[in-house]
């Protein structure tokens, strides 16, 4: 069985959840540096959009970006 890449396994991930934090690219799908998954996505014509999520973690508030898709190609 063929490995996935990155950009595929985000790209599936958004067509079935519609959105995607790091935490969850990290656990779920391995990916250690979403946005640049995110950035070759757009880069090869999705629209993705970034909604920035703040929120208070154990030490400190913290702030990350929130990726939906908006529709396909």
């Amino acid at each position: 069985m063929k490995n996935q890449s990155q950009v595929d396994a985000v790209l599936e991930w958004l067509n079935e959840y519609g959105s995607i934090e790091p935490m969850q690219a990290l656990s779920e799908l391995g990916c250690y540096r979403l946005s640049d998954v995110i950035y070759r996505l757009k880069k090869m014509g999705y629209k993705i959009t970034t909604t920035m999520v703040t929120r208070q973690g154990k030490f400190r508030t913290v702030r990350f970006g929130k990726y939906t898709l908006k529709s396909n190609k």
